[in-house]
C-alpha cells in the first residue's frame, strides 16, 4: 500500500477523507469517524467491507448528494435561508429496479469513475434531479451572481496597499507659480508648463491607537483613538487616518515662454527635464462625538535629479494647489487617494442603477464588470460644483468589492481651467462660488489605482461617541471684551508685543509724527482716512528692526514704505529707507475691517508649550524660555472682499466679511548628522478666532 496507519489522522478533512477513499475505490458515504476506520482498516491490510457497507440505492444517492455538495463548497457556499422563508419541498418518487444492485466500490476497482461518468448513472441522475428540484433550480444561478451589498464601516487597523501606474499631470499658468513656492530648483523660475508622470506604491489606513492614548478616561471603550491638537491647541480624542505615497518613478518636462511670443507656452522639446522619486505622506484627524477633521499633517521628500527638498505642514485645511481646489470644489481631493466607500455612497445598497450625491460627488452604479476574472460592481463619479460651473471636469471611475471598504480599482480624470472652455452653457454659479476667481491657467491630472492587498481590523470606529477628557471648546475663545475693533478710526490692528522692543505702534508713530517727511504718499494716505493693511518687521540685526509698511489711501491708491526703527518714534529713531507703489489691488473698506485681538494676546497663546510645543525648541519660532529666535519675522495682513487677495478668505472661511491674520516666518540653518540645512518655518494665526490656521516647515541641504 506504501501508506502507514498513522497517515490518515483526524487532522484530515472530510472532503480530504473522502477523497482518499475515492482514489482507492472505498465507499465514501458516512460521517468522519466512519471515512477514518475505513482508511485504516484499509491500509492495514483489514480491507473486507462491512455488511453495512453494502451500498443500496438509498446509500448511493446519499453519498453522491454528498459529493456534489462537497465538490461545490469549494467554489461556491450554499444559499443561506431566512427563518421565515418557506422552504419549497420535493417530491421524489420511488423508483424500482429489478435488476441485482451490486456495491458501488470494490475493493478491486482501484479506478475512480469521472464525475461524468457518475452522472450518466441513472441512479444518480436522478438524485442529482432531485436536488436541482429542490432548490428550486436557481442554486447554480443564483450563487455565481455577483450580489448588491452596503459598504461596511471601517475598523481601527484597516489597511490597503495599492499600486498606482500612469500618473500624469500638467499644470500651467499661475497654477506653476503654486508649486515653485514649495520647490526650490532654479530651472523652474522661467517654466509656464510642467508636465510630470509617475508612478508608484500607496497605503490607505486607519491607526489601531494604543491604551495610553485613553490616559484621561475611566475606561478602555474607546481603544483604537488617536488623541490629537487642534486649531487652539487643546487635546481630542480622534480617529487618524494615514495615506502614504511612494512615486518612485517620476519625470519632469519643464517648458518656458517663447521668446519672441512671452505671453503662449512652448510645446514642443522641453528646456529642462529631470527624473526623481516623491515620498508624500499624509495624516488627517477626526474628532470622534462631532466627526470633524480638526488637523490634517502632509510629509514630504522630493528629489529632482541633484535637487532635494523635504518638509512638513500641519494645518486645519489642505494647502497648496489641492487646497484651492478645494476652495473651488469641496470634495475634489479625494482623487489622490482611494475612495472610502461608506464616505461617499453612505448606507445605500450597492445595486444596478443606485445613484446618489455626496461630497460634491454624484456617483450612479454602472453594473457588474468583471476585472483580472474577478466580479466587480463598477461605479462612475463626477464632481458636480466643476462641471456645473464650467471649470472643466473632475471625474473617477471605481470598482468595488464587497470585502473592501475602499475601492478596489480607482480611474481618476481631472481637468480645471479658468481662462478657457465656452461658459454660455453654465448655470448661474452659486453663491459660495460667486467670489473665487481661479487662477490663470490650467491643471489636468490622470492616475490609475489597484488594490494589492488588503488586512481588516475588528473594532468599529467611535465617531459619535462622547467621553470623558472632552475639552472645553470654548476655553481659548476670543470674549467680546478681548477683540479690538480698530477699523473704523485707527490707522492699524493693535500689536502691544513685550517679546519685541520696536513695535508697530512705534513704526507707525515715525510716520504719522512726521519723523519720516520722504514718505509723502504714506503721510498723505494716513492723513486722509487710510490705514496699514500689510506690516512686516525684520530683526536679525541686534537691537535695530527694520519695517516695512504697506498702506492703502480712500481713493484708494496703495503703496509702501521701509524705515528702520531703533525705539521709540523719533527723528533719530526713525530713518528712511524705501518707499514704492503696489502691484496689488487693495480695497480701502474700513467697514469690513473685523475686530480682532492685539498681537501680544496671540503671542502669549503661540508660546504656551503646553497647547502648541512644536513651536517652540531649536526648530521652532520660539526659544524654550518663551523669546524669539534672532531670525524671526512677525507681519499682519488685513483683507477685504474685492481685492487681489479675496481667495484667503474663503482660506479661513470667514464669508463674506473682511479677514486678519498674523503671519510668522523664521529662517536658520542648522546641522544634521553632519549636512548642513536650510530651514523655513512659517505659520499663519486667524487674529479674529485665535485660532492656528496651520504651519509649514520646507528644508533642503546647502
Amino acid at each position: 500500500m506504501g501508506e502507514s496507519e498513522s497517515y490518515v489522522s483526524s487532522s484530515h478533512t472530510v472532503a480530504e477523507l473522502k477523497a482518499m477513499c475515492k482514489e482507492n475505490g472505498l465507499p465514501i458515504n458516512g460521517k468522519k469517524a466512519d471515512l477514518l476506520e475505513r482508511l485504516n482498516r484499509y491500509f492495514s491490510g483489514d480491507d473486507e467491507p462491512d455488511e453495512e457497507e453494502m451500498i443500496s440505492l438509498e446509500d448511493e444517492s446519499i453519498s453522491m448528494e454528498e459529493e456534489i455538495v462537497s465538490l461545490e463548497s469549494e467554489s461556491v457556499p450554499l444559499p443561506v435561508i431566512d427563518e421565515d422563508e418557506e422552504i419549497m419541498e420535493a417530491e421524489v418518487l420511488d423508483a424500482e429496479f429489478i435488476e441485482e444492485v451490486e456495491p458501488a466500490f470494490a475493493k478491486e476497482s482501484k479506478q475512480s469513475k469521472t464525475l461524468m461518468d457518475q452522472i450518466k448513472n441513472p441512479k444518480v441522475a436522478a438524485v442529482l434531479l432531485t436536488i436541482l428540484i429542490a432548490s428550486a433550480g436557481w442554486y447554480w444561478y443564483v450563487n455565481n451572481q455577483l450580489k448588491p451589498f452596503t459598504a461596511d464601516d471601517l475598523r481601527y487597523g484597516d489597511s490597503m496597499e495599492y499600486t498606482l501606474l500612469n500618473g500624469e499631470l500638467e499644470v500651467t499658468g499661475e497654477y506653476v507659480e503654486l508649486i515653485r513656492e514649495n520647490v526650490d530648483v532654479d530651472q523652474l523660475n522661467k517654466s509656464c508648463r510642467l508636465l510630470m508622470t509617475f508612478s508608484g506604491i500607496g497605503t490607505t489606513s486607519v491607526t489601531e491607537g494604543a491604551l495610553s492614548e485613553l490616559d484621561f478616561e475611566a475606561d478602555d471603550s474607546l481603544r483604537g483613538v488617536v488623541r490629537a491638537k487642534g486649531a487652539y491647541g487643546l487635546d481630542w480624542l480622534t480617529v487618524e487616518k494615514v495615506q502614504t505615497r511612494n512615486f518612485d518613478q517620476i519625470a519632469l518636462k519643464s517648458y518656458n515662454p517663447k521668446p519672441l511670443q512671452p505671453d503662449e507656452c512652448q510645446s514642443g522639446s522641453s528646456i529642462y527635464s529631470v527624473g526623481g522619486n516623491l515620498e508624500f505622506d499624509t495624516k488627517s484627524w477626526t474628532e470622534i462625538s462631532e466627526r470633524d477633521v480638526i488637523a490634517t499633517e502632509a510629509d514630504w521628500k522630493l528629489t529632482l535629479g541633484e535637487d532635494y527638498t523635504q518638509g512638513k505642514t500641519v494645518s486645519n485645511g489642505l494647502g497648496g494647489i489641492l487646497g484651492l481646489l478645494e476652495d473651488v470644489a469641496p470634495g475634489v481631493a479625494v482623487v489622490i487617494s482611494p475612495v472610502e466607500i461608506r464616505e461617499m455612497m453612505g448606507t445605500q445598497l450597492i445595486e444596478t442603477g443606485a445613484s446618489g450625491t455626496k461630497l460634491g460627488w454624484d456617483w450612479n452604479v454602472l453594473g457588474p464588470d468583471e476585472v483580472d476574472g474577478e466580479e466587480l460592481w463598477k461605479v462612475s463619479l463626477e464632481n458636480n460644483q466643476i462641471r456645473d460651473n464650467c471649470f472643466g471636469h473632475a471625474r473617477i471611475t471605481m470598482w468595488l468589492s464587497e470585502d473592501s471598504p475602499w475601492a478596489v480599482r480607482q480611474n481618476v480624470d481631472v481637468y480645471i481651467s479658468g481662462n478657457e472652455g465656452d461658459k454660455s452653457a453654465c448655470g448661474t454659479i452659486s453663491e459660495r462660488l460667486a467670489d473665487v476667481v481661479l487662477p490663470d491657467g490650467k491643471i489636468s491630472m490622470t492616475l490609475e489605482m489597484s488594490m494589492n492587498s488588503l488586512t481588516r481590523g475588528d473594532k468599529l470606529l467611535d465617531l459619535g461617541r462622547s467621553y470623558s477628557s472632552v475639552p472645553n471648546a470654548g476655553a481659548y475663545v476670543p470674549t467680546s471684551e478681548e477683540l479690538i475693533d480698530w477699523g473704523d478710526y485707527d490707522l492699524h490692528m493693535p500689536d502691544n508685543s513685550t517679546l519685541r522692543s520696536e513695535s508697530l505702534e512705534d513704526a507707525v508713530q515715525c510716520l504719522s509724527n512726521g519723523h519720516v517727511s520722504e514718505a509723502v504718499a504714506a503721510n498723505a494716505a494716513l492723513n486722509d482716512d487710510g490705514y496699514i493693511w500689510r506690516a512686516r518687521d525684520d530683526r536679525s540685526q541686534s537691537g535695530i528692526t527694520i519695517w516695512n509698511l504697506s498702506w492703502v489711501s480712500s481713493d484708494p491708491n496703495s503703496g509702501w514704505v521701509e524705515l528702520e526703527v531703533k525705539g521709540d518714534a523719533s527723528g533719530e529713531n526713525c530713518t528712511y529707507i524705501a518707499h514704492g507703489g503696489n502691484d496689488e489691488t487693495v480695497a480701502h473698506s474700513r467697514s469690513d475691517i473685523p475686530a480682532v485681538l492685539s498681537i501680544k494676546m496671540m503671542e502669549e497663546d503661540l508660546t504656551d508649550q503646553t497647547r502648541y510645543p512644536a513651536l517652540s525648541g531649536p526648530d521652532g519660532l520660539f526659544t524654550s524660555s518663551g523669546d524669539y529666535h534672532p531670525e524671526t519675522r512677525v507681519g499682519i495682513l488685513v483683507v477685504t472682499p474685492d481685492s487681489d487677495f479675496t481667495d484667503w478668505l474663503s482660506v479661513i472661511e470667514v464669508g463674506d466679511a473682511g479677514a486678519t491674520t498674523l503671519d510668522i516666518t523664521r529662517t536658520w540653518n542648522s546641522n544634521i548628522n553632519g549636512m548642513q540645512w536650510e530651514n523655513t518655518l512659517s505659520l499663519a494665526m486667524d487674529a479674529r478666532t485665535g485660532q492656528l490656521v496651520g504651519w509649514n516647515l520646507a528644508q533642503s541641504p546647502l
